[in-house]
């Protein structure tokens, strides 16, 4: 395992989030300029590639993740994932050892159309971009070697590490031609698996997801860690993001009462309601610590699993983002100092 005090690191360019509105990524449509034109509308200050679920399977998150796998892996007959074509295990171990990380027009048919879309100064307000894509926990619990998921075994589990990294280092290099600071978000919903006789243990994982993390702060990239799942902050603390995504509309009073969280003042926050849940922001975070330091590390976003819903809910959840963002930023001041306050 590499020494963290060997490494190299690019210097981050200084990003304050400040309620800025982004994306968890996925949107309900099947035309690439549609969502490209959606991005520009509903988040222009931080722009994210979009990923098009419902345009083909290849899309879909644990679809995206393995796409390197194409012709040796193919969906369950029964239950859910991926499992590996019969006597392909090891053409499947070389294809991840020897991943680039690329995403191609097959399975992230948005992230061209986004590069273009950055080149030419459709985003002109940005302040930062956002990648993201499937973390080594999850894609290990979806995909399937004998009946058992790549999570059960560590050295199949450590190939998909691998993988993921090398994704994570490809857009990371892709989005650093912005010239802007670049957020790279890993999605973890398996996060809050528990241990079992045939997995790989908890400490093992995490470690695992740690380094991804680690990988993207080598690269210049601040770290985002997103869980909407069950919530384990103990366990995304322990991982060592630099921003914490959750479902703040279910989970907002326990981050705020969880002290693993509280070193965490980055959010996602995903609401039904506006006025509510910044109320309900407000009264834990006062309660916390001092609110408007917490105002100004925050990042609010649009619904998790926006691209399994209909077209209609993209405005509908962006609306709803961005009427929390202007109570946050009244919050913050008009004046921000930028800082690196992630790091």
């Amino acid at each position: 395992m590499q020494s963290v005090a060997k490494r190299s690191y690019t210097i981050r360019k200084p990003f304050v989030s400040a309620g800025a509105v982004t994306g968890i990524g996925s949107l309900p449509l099947t035309s690439v300029s549609s969502a490209i034109q959606a991005v520009a509308q509903f988040s222009p200050q931080v722009p994210f590639w979009p990923q098009l679920p419902q345009l083909s399977l290849s899309e879909s998150a644990i679809g995206q993740g393995l796409g390197c796998l194409a012709g040796l892996v193919e969906p369950r007959k029964e239950g859910y994932g991926y499992q590996v074509k019969s006597g392909r295990i090891d053409s499947v171990l070389e294809a991840l050892h020897g991943s680039s990380g690329a995403l191609t027009s097959a399975n992230a048919a948005g992230f061209g159309a986004f590069e273009n879309a950055l080149a030419s100064g459709l985003f002109k307000s940005a302040v930062a971009v956002k990648g993201q894509i499937e973390g080594p926990i999850t894609l290990s619990a979806y995909l399937f070697h004998q009946g058992k998921p790549f999570l059960s075994d560590p050295t199949l589990f450590a190939a998909i590490a691998f993988h993921v990294s090398q994704m994570l280092a490809w857009q990371i290099e892709r989005l650093n031609v912005s010239g802007l600071p670049v957020v790279l978000f890993v999605d973890e919903p398996a996060l809050c698996l528990e241990d079992s006789a045939d997995s790989v243990l908890e400490e093992q994982r995490i470690d695992a997801l740690a380094a991804t993390l680690e990988n993207a702060r080598t690269r210049g990239a601040y770290a985002g860690l997103h869980c909407c799942a069950a919530r384990p902050f103990e366990r995304m603390c322990r991982a060592k993001p630099d921003i914490l995504s959750f479902d703040a509309d279910e989970g907002l009073d326990l981050f705020f009462s969880d002290w693993h969280a509280l070193d965490f003042v980055q959010q996602g926050v995903n609401a039904a309601d506006a006025a509510s849940i910044f109320i309900r922001w407000l009264k834990a975070a006062s309660l916390a610590g001092d609110p408007q330091t917490f105002a100004q590390r925050a990042m609010i976003t649009a619904t998790c699993g926006l691209g399994l819903l209909e077209e209609t809910s993209i405005e509908e959840s962006f609306g709803v983002a961005h009427s929390i963002s202007k109570l946050v930023k009244t919050l913050v001041g008009s004046e921000t100092e930028v800082d690196e306050i992630y790091g």
